[in-house]
């Protein structure tokens, strides 16, 4: 006769389903700030920056959508490395600039819409590591653990909420950066950056929205 589990054990298909569930919508919240992004850096930014963030926006939603229902390992190492490079290019953006582009040698201004967004893909990349570490592919999400599947919706749902208003300008303000001749360095993430105006303008030393 098969030995019946304990009682209180640990069920590590139920664990991984609970941490695919997370990061399936986290990927989900990042790539819906990412959108939002996308949508208000103005017609002025250049197609480079529109791309960037509208492929970046898709790549996420899309693979959020697909691991909650299957995430074979091959699926979890594609959103590893796809958010970490997004991740790494944030963090150059944001300490040295980057060495092309529309911002090349710009070091841009951390603001609340893009530094949710990057907090978010790092969540997706930890969480896609260590299921990745831990052998097999998990379990159907949803199915395997619905209650911890609602309750990151509703916490991680309300995250990319906040982002996405911030982002749109609706609550909060734009990100703040170092100054230069007297304007504001109007960023990526920055709410209608994209014409040049706000946060100094282009004259006054601030730099169009849009773009790592």
């Amino acid at each position: 006769m098969p030995a019946q589990p304990r009682w209180g054990r640990a069920d590590p298909d139920r664990d991984r389903a609970r941490v695919l569930s997370a990061i399936a919508l986290t990927s989900i919240a990042a790539g819906a700030i990412n959108l939002a992004a996308a949508a208000t850096v103005g017609r002025d930014s250049s197609t480079q920056t529109l791309a960037f963030f509208a492929a970046v926006a898709a790549a996420q939603l899309v693979w959020g959508a697909v691991a909650l229902a299957w995430a074979p390992r091959w699926w979890l190492a594609l959103g590893a490395v796809g958010n970490l490079v997004v991740v790494a290019t944030w963090v150059v953006s944001r300490t040295v600039g980057l060495p092309v582009g529309e911002f090349a040698g710009v070091t841009l201004p951390v603001g609340f819409a893009d530094g949710l967004a990057t907090a978010l893909e790092a969540v997706t990349v930890v969480g896609a590591a260590w299921l990745l570490v831990r052998g097999r592919g998990p379990a159907r999400s949803p199915a395997r653990s619905p209650g911890a599947t609602a309750a990151a919706a509703v916490l991680i749902g309300a995250l990319a909420l906040v982002g996405v208003l911030s982002q749109a300008g609706a609550i909060g303000s734009s990100p703040t950066g170092s100054e230069q001749n007297g304007g504001g360095q109007n960023g990526p993430y920055a709410p209608g950056g994209g014409d040049g105006t706000s946060g100094g303008g282009s004259s006054g030393g601030g730099y169009p929205g849009g773009g790592y």
